[in-house]
């Protein structure tokens, strides 16, 4: 019986990508990654400026428009969030003060700008891993 794949490959080395198709692949993704990550840069300058308002770590809780990012910066992603009920995600974001923001002292905005572009950068790196199969 004929092998009909030996009408294309060669030899192994026919499989094999060249470097520069490998680079070219590599450049174009962290392009792509810088360009995707551009909203979540917004949205963390957006959260400091709202949270520079807060006297202290609990004051955060009394800013409605930031809600959503205190509960990304407690590690809550946006698929976990659907499955929360609203005691549970004050829970997290409790914790996050607690634990973390309140420990920080002057620096808690700092403390949880990092901790939200921590969680979006995790929410990145998984599209990322579907456009790079995409694009491989």
């Amino acid at each position: 019986m004929a092998k009909p794949y030996l009408q294309h490959l060669m030899s192994g080395k026919s499989l094999e990508t060249p470097y520069e198709a490998v680079r070219a692949g590599f450049v174009a993704l962290a392009l792509e990654k810088n360009r995707r990550a551009t909203p979540f840069i917004a949205q963390a300058r957006a959260l400091k400026a709202a949270a520079s308002k807060a006297k202290s770590p609990a004051g955060l809780l009394k800013i409605p428009d930031i809600q959503n990012a205190l509960l990304t910066a407690a590690g809550v992603s946006d698929k976990a969030a659907n499955h929360l009920q609203d005691s549970d995600k004050r829970e997290a974001v409790v914790g996050l003060i607690k634990n973390f923001l309140e420990p920080s002292g002057a620096n808690f905005v700092e403390e949880l700008v990092f901790r939200f572009l921590l969680t979006r950068g995790d929410t990145l790196g998984g599209s990322m891993r579907n456009v790079g199969g995409f694009m491989a």
